[in-house]
């Protein structure tokens, strides 16, 4: 009797043990999916916004209106300040970048520093423009350095969430052991410690700021109905989950967000594959599908960009886009990323874009977000154009070359809308995109088209 009870209490404490340990292994699993996905849109964020950076820069160098040059340094100010945050929130292994962080932090307020000279109706002085050539040259070295530590993350097959380091009991390493498949093991990415350590030896700036001027954001102009409740938004996810894939999801745990554009946050995992989840953001009000991402790894290409496209083209029809002109492409890893812009009529409606990301493996839609359009569409009366296309084209310098004229509505900062002609041009072996008033003739913005990997990018 006494050793039949000794055998229950230990099959008993077995079985919690067992039970434990799958819901522990449920729980890492979420946390490293979680992470994964964090480190991945931090570092594809931070190199978005140095290469942004960069260009903005190279642009007010290049630039001979003081309006224009105002312009794209603040341009620079901002997104040198993205690119701070952005890098304060990857987890980079084996080192902290402090150099990087704070060569960040001084370019941003120097570029802001020249921006409000410029308002104030002062120039550039030419040690000032020295400083700024070299901050340029020093960004653009920066964004080589990530390239490279992109190309080593990705040979490696690394995986961001497996760079944090946290201490554990032994019974929780174990189960970590087996929630998450092992990994070979990263030294410090080369690109993080190439930037750093050369950041140290930059010479310090002389300059008046910082600024810190504050700029509110518009509420989202695109979103209508009331609001939904949460058994309506996971319906909905699901839903747009399911059709994105052609697989089978259940929700695994929804959350709220009440930021600018206030969201259920759901996590899915798919009934059909095992260890594949996906985040869906959807609107509380309208309960419209704001962003997906699909953290699955993407096999060996069997389709190429042209595939890509008429796959993205079924999607956004098929979920109610149907009037959507593609703009940009841009090819990472094994998946290609499609920017899609309404079009009303002749006018491509540049604030309205949607983005599409496809596995190029299998034709699914791994990413999705839609905050653009959600926060910018909304019914326009758009101006008569008062220039014909070539009196657009004469207001172009006579050093470029003259590629095409199409009309387009650009954002502008503080929420303002243009209506333009959208001129690309070529200077040498680069293009460029010029944005001429349709209604005034002044020059709106500037835009450099940039060659990548898979597509073309515009910054």
């Amino acid at each position: 009797m006494k050793r039949r009870l000794t055998t229950i209490l230990l099959t008993l404490a077995l079985l919690l043990a067992v039970g434990w340990g799958l819901w522990e292994r449920t729980n890492r699993l979420t946390l490293a999916n979680a992470v994964e996905a964090g480190g991945q849109r931090d570092f594809y964020n931070l190199l978005s916004y140095v290469e942004q950076a960069q260009v903005s820069m190279g642009k007010s160098l290049a630039s001979s209106s003081p309006r224009q040059q105002a312009v794209h340094l603040t341009e620079a100010w901002n997104q040198a300040a993205a690119a701070q945050l952005s890098l304060s929130q990857l987890p980079t292994p084996g080192i902290k970048p402090i150099n990087t962080s704070k060569f960040l932090s001084q370019t941003s307020d120097y570029s802001n520093y020249l921006a409000q000279k410029l308002a104030r109706g002062e120039e550039i002085t030419p040690q000032e423009r020295e400083q700024l050539v070299r901050l340029r040259d020093e960004m653009k070295r920066l964004a080589a350095d990530l390239r490279q530590a992109e190309s080593q993350v990705a040979s490696k097959n690394l995986r961001w969430s497996s760079f944090y380091s946290v201490q554990m009991p032994q019974p929780l390493k174990t189960i970590a052991r087996l929630a998450v498949p092992a990994e070979a093991r990263p030294g410090p990415l080369d690109g993080f410690v190439n930037a750093d350590r050369r950041l140290q030896t930059l010479p310090s700036l002389n300059y008046d700021g910082p600024f810190s001027d504050h700029l509110e954001k518009p509420r989202p102009l695109g979103l209508k109905g009331s609001e939904i409740a949460q058994a309506e938004a996971e319906r909905r996810a699901q839903a747009f989950a399911n059709d994105a894939s052609g697989s089978n999801y259940r929700v695994q745990a929804t959350r709220t967000s009440n930021g600018l554009l206030p969201t259920f946050a759901l996590n899915l995992i798919d009934n059909r594959r095992a260890n594949v989840t996906v985040h869906i953001d959807v609107s509380k009000q309208g309960g419209e599908i704001i962003s997906l991402l699909n953290t699955r790894p993407v096999g060996s290409p069997t389709l190429d960009a042209a595939k890509a496209l008429e796959r993205a083209r079924a999607f956004l029809e098929a979920h109610g886009f149907a009037n959507m002109q593609p703009t940009y492409t841009v090819r990472t890893g094994n998946s290609q990323v499609i920017t899609f812009a309404a079009k009303e009529g002749d006018v491509i409606l540049y604030p309205d874009q949607v983005k599409v990301k496809v596995a190029l493996d299998n034709g699914e839609i791994t990413g999705w977000d839609a905050t653009p359009y959600y926060m910018a569409h909304y019914d326009r009366q758009l101006p008569e154009p008062k220039l014909t296309p070539a009196e657009a084209r004469a207001k172009i310098s006579p050093g470029l070359k003259v590629e095409g004229v199409r009309l387009a509505l650009i954002p502008l900062p503080g929420g303002i809308e243009r209506l333009t002609y959208e001129v690309k041009t070529k200077l040498d072996d680069t293009y460029y995109l010029s944005y001429i008033n349709a209604v005034t003739g002044e020059e709106e913005k500037v835009l450099q088209i940039i060659d990548v990997p898979g597509g073309q990018l515009t910054m």
